[in-house]
């Protein structure tokens, strides 16, 4: 593989003073909340780049030759679904 790069891990912070008070439960939700968000804003940026270099998802070989992801419809349980089918009827033709 000629397309595998690798990070060299960021160096941690270093420890705070241990004389500092625990911040509030309101003060770590805020951080939690921002730290998330700015994993999702990340996350939205690099699926778009990958799209950008993927180009045309419609015209890819196969197009839609891959299998269903979604659930079958009609199943009480879970665990049929779990199991699956050797039938994808997503490229079945309509009657």
């Amino acid at each position: 593989m000629n397309n595998v790069h690798t990070f060299a891990p960021r160096p941690r912070p270093a420890a705070a003073p241990l004389a500092l008070p625990a911040p509030s439960q309101a003060e770590v939700r805020r951080q939690i909340e921002e730290a998330a968000q700015a994993a999702l804003d990340t996350a939205d940026r690099l699926i778009a780049l990958l799209d950008r270099l993927d180009g045309d998802a419609d015209r890819e070989d196969g197009a839609d030759a891959e299998p269903s992801l979604g659930a079958p419809e009609g199943h009480a349980s879970q665990v049929v679904w779990l199991r699956g089918s050797s039938s994808d009827t997503e490229q079945d033709t309509a009657r």
